[in-house]
C-alpha cells in the first residue's frame, strides 16, 4: 500500500510538471505567433497604403500639369473654357491631396499638410500671374491706340479682367474676394493715365509713339499666337501622355486592386486561421490548466491519504508490536513447561524410545521458540526501534565462541569447518557483540544447513581506517547447493526461501534469518552481499564499522559449578509467585530438586501478604498476573518500611523479551531477569547470583 501511494504521488508530480511546461510553452507560442501575425498585418497595410499613395501622387502630378497648361492657355487665348478646365483640375488636385492626407499615418501627416500649403501658394501665384498677364496685354493694346476710347477700354479690357479675377478667386479659394465698388479700373486708368498729366496727351498722340506701340502690340500678338500654338501642341502632347498614363494606371490599378483583394483575402484567411488556432490553443491551455489544478488537488488528496495511511501504519505497527509481545508471552508460557519438563524427563533413566521421544519434544519446542524469536527480532528491526549496545568486547573472542558453537553442528553433518579468522587477540572494540554473534551464527547456520558435503570456511579480518574506526570484513564460504541467479536479488527479503534448497535438505524455516542479518548490519552502517552458483556453493560477505577502544580484560559472568550452586541455594527460602499451574508445577519440581524451601502465591496480592508475614531470601515472580502484576508487587516491596526486607533480591520470570520492557523491569527494582522458557540451570544460576550479591552487600554494610 505504501509503495503504491508513493508511486502515484511521484507520477502525479511528474505529470503536473509536464503540464506546466506545456502550458508555459503554449503561452509563449501563442504570444510569438500573435506578434508575427500582427507584424504581417501591419506590413501588408503599409504596403497597400504605399501603393495607393503612389497612385494618388501620380494622379496629383497629372492633374497639376494639366491645370498648369490650361492656366497658360487661358492667359494666351482668354478662352473661358480653359479657365473652367483649370478650375476643374485644381479641384481634383485638392481632392487628391485631401485623400492623400487621410491615408497618411499620424506620424507623417505634416508632409501632406505641407504639400497642401505649397499647392495653395502655387494657386495664388498662378492667379496673380493671370491677372498681371491680362493687365499687361490690355495696357499694350491701349498704348497702341487700338480703339483707345476710355469707354471701349473699360468695356472690352478692364471689365473682363475684373470678372476673370473674381472668377479665379472664387474657383481657387472657394470664396469671393471683396472688391471695392468705389472706382472701376477705367477710372483708375483715367486718373493715372489721362487725368493725372493732361500735358502729356499731346506726346501720347504723336504718330511715332503710336507706331512704336503698334509694333510692340503686333509682336505681342505674334508671341501670343506662337505661345498658343506651343501650348496647344503641349496640351495635345500632355493629353496623349495622360491617355497613355491612364491606360497604364488603369492596368496598374487593376493589378493593385487584384493584389489588394488577394492580400486582404489571404490576410483574412491568416487572421481567421490565427483566431481559430488561438481559440483551439486557448481551449487546450484552459484544459491543461484544469488538469494542473486537478492533479494538484489529487496530489493534495494523495498526501492526505499518505498522512492518514502513516497514522494507520503507526497504529498498525504499535498494534502489531503489542500483538507480537502478547503472542510471545502466550507462546513462551506453555513452551516453558514443555522445554522444562522435557529437560527434567531427559535426566531420568529412560529407555531408548523414551529418550528419542523426549528429544523430539525438546527439538520441536526449540524450533518453535526460534520461530518466535525470529519474528520478534524482525519486527523490531523493521520498525527500526531496536537499540544496539555499545560496550567493549574482544573481537577475536566473539569469533572463537561462535566457531566453537557452530563446530558441533558441522561435526554432526561430517562437514569440514575451517577457521581462517585473522584478527589479533588484543583488538578491542565498542559495539554490540550479541548482535554480531547473531549474524555470524545465522550465516554459518545456513551454510552448514545447506551444505550436504564439502566444507564451510569462516574468514575474517580487520582493516584500520583511522585512529578510532576499524572495518570488520567477514567472508563465509560454503560448497553447498548454491543459489540460482534469479533468486539472488530477493535472497535478503523477508519470508524468502529457496524452494529447491529447502526440499533438498528437508529443512524448513521462516525465511527471516538473512533479512534479520541484513537489518542488523545496515542499521549499524555496514553492508552485506552474496555471490553464488547452483551446485558450487555460496559466498556471503559483509563489512561492519567498529569503534576502536583500549584493550581491557572483559569481566566474565560468574559461572558456578553444581556443587557451588548446591551450597549456595540449599536450605534457602524462596517466595515463588506464578499464576500458571503448569509453570508452578515446573518451578516446584526444580526447587525441590535443589532442596530449596518455598511458598507459592498465585497473584501479587497473595505474594505481598506472604512477604509481610514471612522472611525470604529470594523472590521469584511472574510479570503478568491477575489482581496485581509483578511490577506493582516489586514497587510495593521496594517501598516497604523495613529497609532490610525491602532490599530482598527479586528475579523476574517473564515471557516478555522486548528490550524496552526489560529496561522497565530493571527500573522497577528487579535484580535479574529469567526469560521464559528457561532451563533448570539458568534459574538456579540466577538464584545463586542473587544470593551471592545479597551476601556481599550485607558484608559490606
Amino acid at each position: 500500500m505504501e509503495k503504491i501511494i508513493r508511486k502515484t504521488s511521484i507520477s502525479r508530480y511528474g505529470f503536473v510538471i509536464l503540464l506546466i511546461s506545456i502550458l508555459i510553452g503554449g503561452i509563449l507560442y501563442l504570444f510569438t505567433h500573435n506578434n508575427k501575425v500582427q507584424k504581417l498585418q501591419d506590413s501588408l497595410t503599409r504596403l497597400i497604403l504605399a501603393r495607393e499613395n503612389n497612385s494618388l501622387i501620380d494622379s496629383c502630378i497629372i492633374n497639376l500639369y494639366s491645370a498648369e497648361n490650361y492656366s497658360r492657355l487661358y492667359t494666351v487665348t482668354g478662352n473661358k473654357d480653359y479657365l473652367s478646365e483649370f478650375s476643374a483640375n485644381v479641384k481634383r488636385v485638392n481632392d487628391v491631396i485631401d485623400e492623400l492626407k487621410l491615408k497618411q499615418h499620424s506620424g507623417s501627416m505634416s508632409n501632406a499638410s505641407k504639400l497642401k500649403d505649397l499647392f495653395n501658394q502655387k494657386n495664388i501665384e498662378t492667379n496673380n500671374y493671370i491677372k498681371l498677364r491680362m493687365l499687361t496685354d490690355s495696357l499694350i493694346s491701349y498704348s497702341a491706340n487700338i480703339d483707345n476710347s476710355p469707354e471701349k477700354i473699360e468695356k472690352e479690357v478692364i471689365k473682363p479682367m475684373v470678372e476673370t479675377e473674381r472668377k479665379l478667386t472664387n474657383d481657387t479659394n472657394g470664396k469671393q474676394d471683396s472688391v471695392k465698388p468705389t472706382k472701376p479700373l477705367s477710372g483708375k486708368l483715367k486718373e493715372t493715365t489721362f487725368s493725372s498729366d493732361i500735358n502729356s496727351q499731346d506726346k501720347i498722340n504723336k504718330q511715332p509713339a503710336t507706331n512704336y506701340y503698334q509694333a510692340i502690340n503686333q509682336a505681342n500678338n505674334n508671341l501670343r499666337k506662337n505661345e498658343s500654338k506651343v501650348l496647344m501642341i503641349n496640351n495635345s502632347l500632355i493629353g496623349e501622355i495622360i491617355d497613355e498614363l491612364k491606360q497604364y494606371k488603369a492596368i496598374d490599378q487593376s493589378y493593385i486592386n487584384h493584389s489588394k483583394n488577394e492580400l486582404k483575402e489571404n490576410l483574412y484567411n491568416i487572421s481567421f486561421e490565427n483566431k481559430r488556432i488561438f481559440t483551439i490553443a486557448l481551449i487546450i491551455l484552459l484544459t491543461l490548466t484544469a488538469l494542473v489544478f486537478y492533479n494538484i488537488w489529487k496530489i493534495f488528496s494523495n498526501e492526505q491519504k499518505v498522512m492518514e495511511y502513516s497514522k494507520k501504519t503507526e497504529q498498525y505497527a504499535l498494534s502489531k508490536s503489542r500483538f507480537l509481545a502478547g503472542m510471545s508471552h502466550e507462546i513462551r508460557t506453555p513452551l516453558n513447561s514443555i522445554i522444562g519438563f522435557s529437560e527434567q524427563l531427559g535426566q531420568d533413566n529412560l529407555d531408548k524410545t523414551q529418550k528419542e521421544q523426549i528429544s523430539a519434544i525438546k527439538n520441536s519446542s526449540e524450533m518453535l521458540l526460534g520461530l518466535v524469536n525470529d519474528i520478534l527480532d524482525f519486527t523490531k528491526y523493521e520498525t527500526e526501534k531496536t537499540t544496539f549496545e555499545n560496550s567493549p568486547f574482544v573481537v577475536s573472542k566473539v569469533f572463537a565462541d561462535v566457531f566453537k558453537t557452530m563446530q558441533v553442528q558441522a561435526s554432526k553433518k561430517h562437514i569440514l569447518f575451517e577457521n581462517q579468522v585473522n584478527i589479533e587477540k588484543e583488538i578491542c572494540c565498542d559495539g554490540d557483540s550479541r548482535r554480531l554473534k547473531q549474524v555470524l551464527m545465522n550465516l554459518l547456520g545456513n551454510a552448514i544447513k545447506f551444505t550436504v558435503k564439502g566444507k564451510v570456511i569462516l574468514n575474517a579480518s580487520i582493516e584500520v581506517q583511522s585512529k578510532d574506526v576499524m572495518i570488520l570484513k567477514v567472508r563465509i564460504e560454503d560448497s553447498g547447493l548454491g543459489i540460482a541467479s534469479e533468486d539472488l536479488p530477493n535472497i535478503f527479503e523477508e519470508f524468502t526461501q529457496v524452494g529447491y534448497a529447502q526440499n533438498a535438505t528437508q529443512q524448513k524455516g521462516t525465511g527471516l534469518g538473512l533479512a534479520i542479518c541484513k537489518k542488523i548490519i545496515e542499521l549499524q552502517g555496514g553492508s552485506i552481499n552474496v555471490s553464488s552458483e547452483v551446485g558450487k556453493g555460496s559466498v556471503f560477505n559483509f563489512t561492519l564499522p567498529l569503534k576502536k577502544c583500549e584493550f581491557v580484560e572483559i569481566e566474565q559472568t560468574a559461572v558456578f559449578s553444581d556443587l557451588e550452586m548446591t551450597e549456595l541455594v540449599g536450605g534457602k527460602r524462596v517466595l515463588f509467585v506464578e499464576d500458571n499451574q503448569l509453570n508452578v508445577l515446573l518451578g516446584r519440581t526444580i526447587l525441590k530438586k535443589w532442596k530449596i524451601t518455598f511458598d507459592i502465591a498465585y497473584n501479587g496480592v497473595e505474594a505481598f501478604d506472604l512477604f509481610v508475614k514471612n522472611d525470604y531470601d529470594v523472590i521469584l515472580t511472574d510479570i503478568h498476573m491477575p489482581e496485581m502484576d509483578g511490577l506493582e508487587l516489586t514497587q510495593l516491596i521496594r517501598k516497604y518500611d523495613d529497609g532490610a526486607k525491602a532490599e530482598i533480591p527479586i528475579i523476574a520470570l517473564t515471557a516478555s523479551v522486548l528490550e524496552e520492557e526489560r529496561e522497565t523491569f530493571f527500573n522497577s527494582g528487579f535484580n535479574f531477569i529469567v526469560s521464559k522458557p528457561y532451563q533448570e540451570k539458568d534459574l538456579i544460576e540466577k538464584i545463586s547470583l542473587s544470593l551471592q550479591s545479597n551476601l556481599a552487600s550485607n558484608c559490606i554494610s
